[in-house]
């Protein structure tokens, strides 16, 4: 079986089920999906693995991927009432960090505020 140019090349990059060339596949994306750096959260992976803990201690709702963008209404599905009464019983009080911040500096901002936080 011989395809003409352009078909014949996506052709032999797709990948068919069970190698049946009638099968349908998807067409290759036209744009990549660019992440942002991750590379602050990275260096503060421990203290931001636990905060993501305290407000969601179910590791199945804990997001996989956290880039440096990511906030704690962006790492959980917990609603922003839910995330606040967490942290809340967990530290006691309100703490003075808006919730929209990226995770990376509110760990930052946490650790100067409660340097022994993470062994709490």
């Amino acid at each position: 079986m011989r395809l003409p140019g352009r078909r014949a090349a996506a052709y032999a990059r797709s990948v068919r089920p069970n190698n049946d060339h009638l099968a349908k596949v998807s067409k290759l994306p036209e744009r990549r999906i660019v992440l942002a750096p991750q590379i602050e959260t990275d260096l503060r992976r421990r203290e931001v693995d636990a905060l993501i803990a305290i407000v969601e201690p179910d590791p199945e709702y804990q997001g996989p991927l956290v880039t440096d963008e990511a906030t704690l209404l962006d790492a959980v599905g917990a609603s922003p009432e839910e995330i606040q009464e967490r942290l809340d019983a967990h530290f006691g009080d309100r703490l003075p960090i808006p919730l929209t911040t990226p995770l990376w500096r509110f760990v930052d901002a946490l650790t100067a505020l409660r340097p022994g936080w993470l062994y709490e």
